[in-house]
């Protein structure tokens, strides 16, 4: 059998139909490995005959000669066989192990990669089951389940062995094996469609549960939880209907299998036996044909009775495969030299991944190295849209975003990031330390030690650091520090002046913050623009525009106006004074 052949049978047949599947392809580089693994099962057949024939050896000629050196002489070789027995299924499942942990190291940081760039390959709900799909796939190829698939292949050794003593012996186990496989087959058929929905059910319940966690504070406190853990359970009960309805579906070929797999041995028994009263066989052949009788049924009953995990390492392995190939599609980009030109956004329209609608229509400014706009307006008007695409976390539909005349679309995204310093709405900081994530987790090191002094420095955070723990070094996360809103915000402040970046958009960046913090922020502004960055500040508080140049006004998603500070400042004045329809919200924005 070819090793590609072999792969395909015992790593899920389905998932090799995908001629373009990367993950099959990376599954493929271990075919040297599973061949072997193939040879090892082989022998492991022949080795699994070792206690038939002894049984037959000892009824045929210990129990007629009573002779106790034949006995020791075949304890003896039994004892060596058992021995390199153990020793072959050690090295089958190490070889395994290995197998898993190379896959794991060649496709899980591709598959995380790919993950967080937030691509549309997958929808969200099932982005959140990604990393558990890398163990599954992991664990599968670890796992009992394709050892047993791999014994599987040489069932036909055994039945062969069973001839050997006799012909209707051998037919009898052919036809039991066939009627379990069969059996299994159909019971797999019957339960795959309602297994895959109680599955994804399950999925979804449990990414409803992890939502429900992630804001328990919130919930809790506003009584929520009652109504959310009805909603959790829905899902759950859907999970458990599906469930019930495939066995019910499938009851009776379950049963019938069951009944199959009580039934073959005393079946092997009673024609071995018809046999040895017709003087066709030995009484140790009656027992050594039911010893093979089990031997050859085992890996068919395991693997009928552990389906789920095929349907399980399909589904994940298809999520996995989906992020596999977003990462190839992420072509190599032409390295730019450091922007140091103006912002160019002329006549962007975007939207939100997978939405048709757009939020933004006919955006157009320009600023130059140096200048600080702020962009305010009511309530979903687009400002923190504007921000993604400016920073190039979503991509427009029509229009252009350049920076230093290039597109923003034609720079490779980690390193334009370099280039870019972000404070979003809502700001998360990572597990790990302080410094960690003020210099974006980069590797320690001299030139990073004093990049991260210096957007300290700048940001004004040292006041925060002084009266942490450890200073920098304090760990954050859930065993970690916990920081107020308005501490996360400046050290997001931080973290986005560090490196010294050319385009600086601040999303709501004083919305937690206090006198203090504000004075701070403002002379980050400063700072930041007399080192040549363009500035943008996304804001509801108008006291801020006092460090802006330009201001930007959106109105549902649509530049209402756009200009010097103090001319909009004092045309958004008057309209208010004059109760002009939206003027107001935008002034109040």
């Amino acid at each position: 059998m070819r090793c590609e052949g072999l792969v395909v049978v015992v790593c899920c047949a389905a998932m090799a139909q995908k001629k373009n599947s990367i993950l099959w392809r990376e599954i493929r580089r271990f075919s040297p490995a599973i061949a072997s693994l193939a040879f090892f099962s082989f022998v492991l057949a022949l080795m699994y005959l070792a206690p038939s024939v002894y049984m037959h050896q000892l009824f045929e000629r210990v129990f007629q000669s009573r002779s106790q050196e034949t006995l020791l002489v075949l304890a003896a070789i039994v004892g060596f066989l058992c021995v390199a027995w153990t020793g072959l299924e050690v090295v089958r499942v190490k070889t395994l192990q290995r197998i898993s942990v190379a896959l794991d190291e060649r496709i899980s940081k591709r598959v995380f990669e790919a993950l967080n760039r937030q691509r549309d390959s997958l929808p969200a709900a099932a982005r959140g089951a990604v990393m558990q799909d890398l163990q599954v796939v992991r664990d599968f190829f670890a796992g009992a389940m394709l050892i047993q698939a791999l014994d599987f292949l040489w069932v036909p050794v055994i039945l062969a062995a069973t001839y050997l003593y006799h012909p209707i012996l051998g037919l009898t186990l052919t036809l039991l094996t066939l009627l379990v496989v069969a059996l299994a087959l159909i019971d797999q058929a019957l339960i795959r469609d309602g297994t895959k929905r109680a599955l994804l059910s399950g999925a979804r319940a449990a990414e409803f549960g992890r939502a429900v966690m992630s804001s328990a504070e919130s919930t809790r406190v506003m009584g929520m939880l009652p109504a959310l853990v009805d909603v959790w359970r829905v899902g759950q009960r859907g999970a458990l209907g599906w469930q019930a309805a495939a066995a019910s579906r499938s009851s009776p070929v379950t049963n019938l299998l069951k009944f199959a797999r009580h039934v073959y041995s005393p079946i092997m028994l009673t024609v071995g036996t018809l046999l040895y009263l017709n003087e066709q066989v030995g009484a140790g052949v009656i027992f050594a044909a039911s010893i093979l009788t089990s031997r050859a049924i085992y890996p068919v009953d395991a693997i009928a009775s552990n389906w789920r995990q095929f349907l399980n390492f399909r589904m994940s392995a298809s999520r996995v495969d989906a992020m596999l190939q977003e990462s190839e599609s992420r072509a190599e980009k032409v390295a730019l030299p450091p922007p140091d030109g103006p912002l160019q956004v002329s006549r962007v329209f975007a939207a939100p991944r997978n939405k048709d609608f757009a939020v933004l229509s006919d955006v157009s400014f320009a600023l130059s190295p140096g200048e600080a706009l702020g962009v305010v307006g009511a309530s979903g008007a687009g400002k923190s849209s504007l921000a993604r695409v400016l920073v190039g976390a979503w991509p427009t539909q029509k229009g252009s975003v350049t920076l230093d005349g290039n597109d923003l679309s034609h720079w490779d995204q980690d390193q334009l990031g370099r280039h870019i310093g972000y404070v979003p709405q809502d700001v998360e900081l990572l597990p790990g330390t302080v410094a960690d994530n003020i210099a974006r987790f980069q590797t320690a090191g001299e030139a990073r030690d004093a990049a991260l002094l210096e957007a300290t420095r700048i940001a004004g955070v040292q006041d925060i650091v002084q009266r942490l723990p450890d200073g920098l070094n304090t760990k954050l996360g859930p065993d970690g520090h916990t920081l107020s809103g308005g501490q996360r915000q400046r050290i997001a402040l931080a973290r986005a002046v560090y490196g010294d970046p050319r385009l600086l958009v601040l999303d709501e960046p004083n919305s937690n913050l206090d006198a203090i913090g504000e004075e701070s922020l403002g002379r980050t502004i400063s700072a930041m623009r007399a080192r040549g960055a363009i500035v943008i500040i996304i804001t509801h508080r108008t006291n801020i525009l006092a460090f802006c140049d330009r201001v930007l006004v959106l109105n549902a998603g649509t530049v209402h106006a756009f200009g010097r500070r103090d001319q909009i400042l004092e045309r958004l004045s008057f309209a208010a004074q004059k109760q002009l329809p939206g003027a107001a919200g935008s002034l109040a924005a």
